[in-house]
């Protein structure tokens, strides 16, 4: 996982963003280099750095188990050359937002403390640009339950990312993409890890293909951005 840490400009809060150079496993779907996407991570919550840059290698490996590489640019309120050119350059298909939302931007949106976070999918061109993680409600839950938080936190970060490839429609019974995560769910998450299903691995891969051939017209423009305001998923806990 490719990973900057940029002191910058932060992007207006919108709702819905890698490789560690370690052999691939047999099983696993080889890294195509056409298929790679940058992560503008928007941290209001101040997490813990050290969390944070476990919770992005445990959302990382989930891609790079299916076969896509993540670049991760952490975007910090202030104001500096290397911002203006990670995070305020001009947005394309193939870059996500992430927002780790504090409880007091969560309830101001009217989520319950369940509530993990929620992507958003452009009215345009079908396209997601947006997800938002509701961090003290993913620390509550781990902390409620003894869990490891960072690994909680990555996991809830994959799976609303996964919903901006896949679009609506993109919640499934079992494994990451479960819209409830029960209990049980929750100790698999945090001892053996999610993935995506092989399915849902091809419909990512085609899902950055069109991505891929969108970012040829150029950046993407305001007025398809502002589009961005129809729910494609999201995540809760359950009992």
């Amino acid at each position: 996982m490719a990973r900057q840490i940029i002191i910058g400009l932060a992007l207006g809060l919108a709702l819905t963003a890698s490789s560690f150079g370690a052999p691939q496993d047999a099983g696993r779907p080889r890294i195509n280099s056409q298929r790679q996407i940058t992560i503008r991570i928007h941290d209001y919550a101040k997490v813990k750095p050290s969390v944070l840059l476990t919770a992005e290698r445990a959302a990382a490996d989930i891609f790079r188990e299916a076969g896509v590489d993540s670049n991760w640019v952490e975007c910090v309120a202030g104001e500096t050359e290397l911002a203006e050119a990670a995070c305020m350059s001009p947005m394309t298909p193939l870059v996500l937002v992430l927002n780790l939302l504090p409880r007091s931007m969560a309830q101001r949106l009217h989520f319950r403390d369940e509530v993990f976070g929620v992507a958003m999918e452009s009215t345009g061109k079908g396209f997601g640009f947006f997800a938002s993680v509701f961090y003290d409600n993913v620390k509550d839950c781990a902390v409620q339950r003894q869990l490891d938080f960072a690994q909680l936190l990555g996991d809830a970060m994959a799976h609303e990312l996964a919903h901006l490839l896949l679009g609506t429609n993109s919640h499934s019974s079992q494994g990451l993409m479960c819209a409830f995560w029960s209990r049980k769910k929750l100790l698999v998450a945090v001892q053996r890890g999610l993935s995506l299903s092989s399915s849902e691995t091809k419909r990512l891969h085609i899902a950055l293909a069109a991505r891929k051939l969108a970012a040829l017209s150029g950046p993407l423009s305001p007025e398809l951005l502002a589009m961005t305001n129809t729910h494609t998923g999201s995540l809760a806990a359950t009992q």
